[in-house]
């Protein structure tokens, strides 16, 4: 069983993060007490300090190395620009997702109907009842309630689309590219799983930037999204191998990747690049706090070189001009 920690007050939490090493020398005592009352709350801010090593001996064994306070708030303004982004990016995929479907449909020769039902019937006893509850959810939804109430029982996929989560879509998705013995939507699939979890994590304000080190990907990289990582100047197998075995940046990669290949409008594409490369110029505003910590610093690298490959500034000039 988990030891029970004491409740803290702000100034025991200052006094917490002076013990473990962190400096305030960017930051005064004064303003992060402000920071902690008004701002973020201590558990989530000192999240962050993941990034960091310790003193392994000496005095200052069990200390952060070179980590101010500032660098801690930097990091959480960062983590939370990129979950709206990311956010952004994931409803966008999803849009496309359905688009994608609904047009598989109408050039084959499918009546529209038959397939959702099809899929519904293929649930086992425990995931059709999970199904039943989504929808049972959704019937009062100001949203989605009368397409319920139109086509209960009997929906379209035009209709089925609108009025199921994005999980859910993920596994029809998967029914649908399994029907048509499409090789393309069954790798596509797997790709949208992981999207799936990022949009989620970023959705419910969890931390992203909080833990950058190597090796915490459960899988492995994508085959068609390490291609495409190969093809960009700058980024070598060794830098690839390394930053895709972080769980967070693989999911970043892979959604934008499916971001890129996904979505068909050029409008759509110029705003998600507009918006990722104000975010790289983010990340680089304060990078020399980072001038120590590897990690980090080569990480923002990472992204950066992927925007820029992926979303060429082009799309920024070409949207400016309109």
């Amino acid at each position: 069983m988990t030891e029970q920690k004491r409740k803290l007050s702000v100034d025991e939490q200052i006094e917490h993060l002076k013990n473990k090493g962190i400096k305030f020398e960017y930051c005064s005592e004064e303003h992060a007490r402000q920071y902690l009352q008004k701002n973020n709350n201590f558990f989530k801010l000192r999240a962050y300090r993941k990034n960091y090593q310790k003193h392994a001996d000496g005095k200052q064994a069990g200390q952060y190395i070179d980590l101010d306070f500032q660098y801690l708030v930097d990091l959480a303004v960062l983590d939370m620009e990129l979950r709206y982004l990311l956010v952004h990016i994931a409803l966008d995929v999803e849009h496309y997702t359905k688009m994608q479907l609904i047009k598989r449909v109408e050039n084959s020769d499918e009546d529209g109907y038959t397939i959702v039902q099809e899929y519904i019937d293929s649930l086992g006893e425990d995931r059709k009842k999970n199904f039943l509850n989504e929808i049972k959810k959704n019937r009062d939804n100001v949203y989605c309630g009368a397409i319920i109430d139109k086509y209960e029982d009997r929906y379209p996929i035009w209709a089925f689309v609108e009025i199921i989560p994005f999980g859910r879509l993920v596994s029809f998705y998967r029914f649908c590219a399994e029907r048509f013995n499409d090789k393309w939507m069954k790798n596509n699939y797997y790709r949208l799983v992981t999207c799936k979890e990022i949009r989620n994590a970023s959705a419910h304000s969890n931390c992203i930037l909080n833990e950058l080190k190597t090796g915490t990907a459960k899988y492995q990289t994508d085959h068609d999204v390490s291609r495409a990582l190969m093809k960009i100047e700058g980024i070598t197998k060794e830098i690839r191998t390394r930053k895709m075995s972080n769980a967070h940046v693989q999911q970043i990669i892979t959604l934008l990747y499916m971001h890129k290949i996904m979505v068909t409008s050029d409008g759509v594409r110029e705003k998600e690049c507009k918006k990722l490369h104000e975010y790289t110029q983010r990340m680089y505003k304060n990078i020399y706090y980072y001038e120590k910590n590897a990690v980090i610093k080569t990480t923002f690298s990472f992204l950066k070189l992927v925007v820029d490959s992926w979303y060429p500034i082009a799309y920024n000039n070409s949207t400016e001009k309109k």
